[in-house]
């Protein structure tokens, strides 16, 4: 039976620069585009810029040289924030205070730490006006989160039956949306009115989220010749991550209100998460789930620590060259069937 192979990217900023040289690396040694036997890809928050490169057909090395040139940009310091009435002649100490406290000004309190313009840019120079329908060698789903009504949301190429309202979507819009990190970048409003944001808040590691789209197109895609038949014992999944943290907490006494908590939380939600999705892919594909990931040294390692992209990407070759012949036999054995978009409605409708 066919072997649907899937590939996901965790969310985690500048750390993304790992995953994009560790493919880099990897179609160096093999001679040949990883994104050609994969079924499907999935990425978040910065996972889903590599799984839209890759649809598009763009070189894992063109990628690589994305993170090294751009990153410092897309995370570049933001005018300091000016303030207004009677916070004016006390905002600079009160700033000086904080910062000395939590190693953030005032600023963080009132906007977002990076400027959303500087990563629009980016992200147009790499795809231009694109849309999700130009994504035409492999299926991508991204995760995001639709503010407005309160609920999560994956964007997707039109892979499925009735999924289509996103085929014209723009990729930088989509991008802007799903890499919108709160206090990190603003959230973006699309086309539709509603705003968005990343959708690291509940699928940083996009694994559980691509099984699941895994089993709608097993059930879902039936044309001849067009869509592979499988079964979730033929299912192999290759989860690139942006590095493991770790903690551990002794709160205080009885209790722990949010001055313990303010500085703590983010790190408890994000390794907990992790683990979260890990053990289930663990459970359900047993061997044929492969996680490649490192150990972050310090915290210094951040979404926005650019100073590390040299190191991630040495940590990213190194890592493919260790993987290589476990990946090779599980993943690079066999092309995968050509991705075949379903077509509009409209068109179905006039043919008929």
């Amino acid at each position: 039976m066919y072997p649907f192979r899937i590939l996901t990217f965790n969310g985690g900023g500048i750390r993304g620069a790992f995953g994009v040289a560790f493919l880099a690396r990897l179609e160096e040694l093999t001679g040949a585009p990883v994104v050609d036997h994969f079924d499907l890809i999935a990425g978040t928050s910065t996972g889903a810029i590599i799984a839209a490169s890759l649809a598009l057909g763009l070189p894992a090395s063109e990628l690589e040289r994305f993170y090294r040139e751009d990153g410092g940009e897309i995370f570049h310091a933001r005018e300091p924030y000016r303030a207004r009435g009677f916070m004016r002649p006390l905002y600079p100490l009160a700033s000086r205070v904080l910062r000395r406290r939590t190693g953030q000004g005032m600023d963080s309190f009132f906007r977002a730490r990076y400027c959303p313009f500087r990563l629009r840019t980016s992200l147009t120079k790499v795809f231009g006006d694109r849309t999700i329908g130009d994504l035409t060698r492999a299926r991508v789903i991204i995760p995001s989160v639709n503010l407005s009504l309160g609920q999560a949301r994956i964007f997707r190429t039109p892979h499925l039956p009735s999924a289509e309202a996103d085929r014209d979507l723009t990729i930088v819009d989509v991008l802007r949306a799903a890499t919108a990190a709160p206090t990190y970048f603003p959230h973006k409003v699309m086309p539709d009115g509603h705003a968005y944001c990343d959708g690291g808040v509940w699928a940083n590691a996009p694994a559980v989220v691509a099984m699941g789209e895994a089993m709608k197109i097993r059930q879902l895609c039936d044309r001849p010749s067009c869509d592979p038949a499988y079964d979730t014992s033929t299912i192999r999944l290759l989860s690139i991550g942006t590095g493991r943290t770790t903690y551990s907490l002794k709160p205080p006494g009885a209790d722990a209100g949010l001055l313990y908590w303010s500085s703590r939380i983010a790190d408890v939600m994000g390794v907990s998460q992790m683990q979260g999705a890990q053990l289930p892919m663990e459970f359900a594909l047993g061997d044929r789930y492969h996680p490649v990931d490192f150990d972050l040294p310090n915290r210094s390692w951040s979404l926005d620590g650019v100073d590390h992209i040299p190191e991630l990407m040495a940590l990213g070759r190194q890592s493919a060259e260790a993987h290589l012949s476990r990946i090779q036999e599980q993943f690079l054995v066999g092309l995968a069937m050509a991705y075949v978009p379903y077509p509009e409605t409209r068109a179905v409708q006039e043919v008929s």
